[in-house]
Parts: C-alpha cells; sequence; structure tokens
C-alpha cells in the first residue's frame, strides 16, 4: 500500500522512530473487523478522558492488530528457545505498557485497548492491571512524610511490584494484588484483585516506563511493548483541572469520598485549588520523572488539545535491537 511506504519516515523530534499521521497510521489496521459496540464503549469511556468510535477504529484497531501479532510471535520465540533448550514450555503473558501523565487518558485508552485484545479471534484472556495496586497506603505515605509527593517514584512499594511481575510473567503463577480505589484515595484493605497468567497483560501506570535509581530490576525488565500517551504540559493541565471541577461535582459528593471535604467549593474554588495542586505536585512529576520516561517507549501517541490522536510514534526495529536498557522492550 503506497501510503504505508511513504509513512516510513523518521520523525524529526524522536530520534529512532517512524512517524505516522491519524491517515497513515489508520491505513494499517488492513480490514479488521474487530470492534466494539455503542454500549461497550459507553461502558469503558469516561467523560473526562474521551474516546471516540473514530479514534478506535483509526488508532486502536490497527494498534490492537500489531499487538496481536507481536503477542503470537513473542510465544512463537519462547517456544522454539524452550525446544532448543529441551524444557517444557511455559505460555507467558505478553505484557503491555501503558504510561503518561496524570489527567492524559492512559485509563480510558487502556481500558479500550484492552478490550479490543480480547475481541481477536481465538478470544485472547486480557487482565489490566494499574500500578496504583502498588501505592503505599495513606496511613504509610503519612508515617513517611510524602503524602504530598503520592505519584512520585518514593510513593510506590516498587519490590512488591517487580515480584508480582516476576511471578506472573516468568513462573506463569496466579496472583493477588491489593486493590486501589480513586474514591477513598487509598488501598483497599482486605480486598484483593486476583491475576491470572493471562494471554496479555495490560499494565498501566505512571511509573511503568521509569528505571530504578538503585542498581537492580526495572519495570520495563517485564514488559514486551510500551506505550507512552502523550499531549503539551497546556493540554494536560487543562484537563486536569476539568476533571477535577467535573469530580468534585459528581464523585466527591459522596461519603466515601477522600475528597467529599471538598464538595461544598464552588467551580471557581475547585479550579484555584486544582491549579495550585497541579503546580505544586503533578507538573512537578510529569517534569521530573514521567516525561524524562517518553523516548523509552516503543510507541509514543501524541494527542491534540481536543483528546484526538493526531500522531503515532512508532520506534524502529533497528533501534530496538539496539537499545541499551529495558530489558523485553524490544
Amino acid at each position: 500500500m503506497r501510503i504505508q511506504q511513504d509513512a516510513l519516515a523518521f520523525s524529526q523530534a524522536h530520534h529512532g522512530y517512524w512517524e505516522f499521521s491519524r491517515e497513515q497510521w489508520s491505513s494499517f489496521r488492513d480490514e479488521v473487523a474487530t470492534s466494539l459496540s455503542s454500549s461497550e464503549m459507553s461502558a469503558l469511556n469516561s467523560a473526562t478522558q474521551p474516546i471516540t468510535t473514530e479514534e478506535v477504529m483509526n488508532i486502536l484497531l490497527p494498534l490492537s492488530r500489531l499487538l496481536n501479532l507481536h503477542s503470537a510471535s513473542a510465544q512463537s520465540f519462547s517456544r522454539v528457545h524452550a525446544e532448543f533448550m529441551g524444557v517444557p514450555f511455559l505460555k507467558q503473558p505478553y505484557v503491555i505498557g501503558i504510561s503518561g501523565s496524570v489527567a492524559v487518558g492512559k485509563s480510558s485508552f487502556a481500558r479500550v485497548l484492552s478490550a479490543l485484545l480480547s475481541s481477536w479471534p481465538g478470544s485472547p484472556s486480557v487482565q489490566l492491571v494499574t500500578t496504583d495496586s502498588f501505592l503505599f497506603p495513606l496511613a504509610t505515605l503519612e508515617e513517611k512524610n510524602i503524602l504530598h509527593r503520592k505519584g512520585f517514584p518514593e510513593s510506590y512499594d516498587t519490590s512488591s511490584l517487580l515480584d508480582f511481575l516476576h511471578l506472573v510473567r516468568h513462573e506463569g503463577q496466579a496472583v493477588q494484588i491489593p486493590i486501589y480505589s480513586h474514591v477513598r484515595y487509598d488501598i483497599l484493605p482486605n480486598e484483593m484483585q486476583q491475576v491470572q497468567a493471562s494471554d496479555i497483560i495490560v499494565l498501566e501506570g505512571l511509573n511503568v516506563l521509569q528505571e530504578n535509581k538503585n542498581p537492580g530490576l526495572n519495570i520495563l525488565d517485564f514488559v514486551d511493548f510500551s506505550i507512552y500517551i502523550d499531549a503539551s504540559a497546556e493540554s494536560i493541565k487543562k484537563w486536569y483541572l476539568e476533571r477535577f471541577v467535573q469530580l468534585k461535582n459528581t464523585a466527591f459528593q459522596s461519603s466515601e469520598s477522600y475528597f467529599n471535604k471538598f464538595k461544598y467549593l464552588t467551580d471557581d474554588e475547585a479550579v484555584s485549588m486544582a491549579c495550585d495542586t497541579w503546580n505544586r505536585v503533578n507538573f512537578k512529576n510529569l517534569v521530573e520523572n514521567i516525561l524524562p520516561s517518553r523516548d523509552r517507549a516503543s510507541l509514543i501517541v501524541k494527542k491534540s488539545p481536543d483528546h484526538s490522536i493526531d500522531k503515532i510514534l512508532l520506534r524502529s526495529f533497528e533501534e530496538r535491537r539496539g537499545k541499551p536498557t529495558g530489558g523485553k522492550n524490544y
């Protein structure tokens, strides 16, 4: 297809990536028949992180096709190794990492992509896991005096996260992990999520692409394909403020909400508070920890101010093959 050949141009802004427009990327869908119904989209979508049906068809379907091909190839590669070494073949989950800033739309993207991947022929089993499950509980963050740095690397129980990834990725074990509640802004006591050694695990979180400061394993060592959701800081800040106001008028009204104390704020007061939090916490985290990890991703999704995806950057095979960091990101 001519448009595909023309698309093989390297990005000027991101070394080692092929750059595709929406139209170019959508041509890779290759007449895929699978899609999601309107009711499925309604259940998966978010008012503050909208994904349109057009976006699913033109962006996420081609991506799900690429990931389906990658997953099948990875299984074949593992089978060859097992046969060569004369050991039983252990089917390992294909792990897809999704990262990006707070309020950039990671959660909706991960939910819709997971649903698409599970709808491919053979109905692959797909489990969605968020690294929020490995945040320290509020009591621990308060004890460590780092509640104001929630979402920063030190606020995660990274050791437990790496143990989980090892067990489910390399040992093929079912693992129980904590459940994080956005309503309560905390880990739920005595409640656990059972994660099976599925065909595919989608791992979503701020810290998926980040490297440990200390020597040793990183999350990326367990990730087969990584995605970074990107947008300008101005756009993300705008979405964050809009989301805070909407939550103040909806979820924060619940007596169970950690943020219930803010339910009486006017919209202007909510915007002022959210702006202060963005500047002190989320923008600082974006600049110091999240954005520097962007160019470790296998694929970068560029969003415009209206939430639509206008550009896709795919790391070239040669760049992935010679990449010095990230154990499985190639």
